[in-house]
């Protein structure tokens, strides 16, 4: 989707406050997709459902039309990493499906990635599936004032590394708020003590993608869908969180633990 502005905008406590409400609605919907995510079920049926919820609470699903998006929610299978199309194509048992949805709720964005496992899969791959979470994990916490995109960039791509992950590195986070994609753009590796620093008020959105194979990828002819280039299974997670004075908050979670095997 589009490269993010040219320059970072900071919320203010009452904007993080409406981006937290716009989270919780995103968590939500997240969490009762995956209860329907199951072998037989098509990817457009969990995109009727996803838009079912989201307006139901008086928010619209920020993918929908965006650029030409043609739907609610991206739907990614196996090798492909994201903006996979929901369509008439059922799930399967085994398969990786990842999850990403975007919330626009009084004004403002906030984004949301999980990936999870439907029925059997090997402990290895259940392993490189909590690795690429454990990333997102590492990076949040490593969200505060002072620290830099760099510091977050490379949690993410040690992480992902030592769990035996290739980072995909043509695509990246990035700032939201009142626009989808802002400014500052977070990779999924990086260097220590670079790029922008972190300050009060920033939100941004990060999320790791990584293959089992070498990280490349390619565009499918349907001008969306990213998949990995050599066939590799590939992980996606995503947070939208908030810098505060005393660290961050995590914007799209809530109390109850995401269920990523099913």
């Amino acid at each position: 989707m589009m490269m993010p502005m040219d320059t970072i905008n900071y919320k203010t406590l009452p904007e993080i406050k409406i981006m937290s409400q716009g989270g919780r609605i995103a968590s939500f919907t997240m969490n009762e997709i995956s209860r329907h995510i199951r072998a037989g079920i098509t990817t457009l049926e969990l995109d009727g459902i996803a838009n079912r919820i989201i307006e139901a609470r008086g928010a619209k699903p920020s993918f929908l039309n965006h650029e030409g998006f043609p739907n609610s929610i991206c739907v990614s299978i196996n090798k492909e990493v994201v903006h996979g199309i929901p369509a008439r194509t059922k799930i399967r048992d085994g398969d990786i499906v990842k999850i990403d949805l975007g919330i626009f709720y009084k004004g403002f964005h906030t984004d949301i990635a999980r990936t999870f496992a439907v029925g059997r899969v090997s402990r290895k791959i259940k392993n490189m599936i909590l690795t690429c979470k454990n990333a997102l994990d590492k990076a949040i916490h490593n969200v505060k004032p002072g620290n830099s995109i760099g510091d977050i960039e490379y949690v993410i791509g040690d992480t992902l590394k030592k769990g035996g992950l290739s980072p995909v590195m043509s695509l990246s986070g990035h700032g939201i708020g009142r626009i989808l994609h802002e400014k500052p753009s977070i990779f999924c590796d990086g260097k220590k003590s670079t790029k922008e620093k972190l300050i009060s008020g920033m939100v941004i959105a990060i999320e790791p993608m990584a293959t089992t194979g070498n990280g490349m990828v390619e565009r499918k002819d349907n001008g969306w869908t990213i998949i990995s280039k050599d066939g590799a299974l590939s992980f996606h997670f995503e947070d939208t969180v908030a810098v505060i004075k005393t660290g961050y908050k995590v914007l799209t979670r809530s109390n109850k633990p995401d269920k990523i095997f099913l």
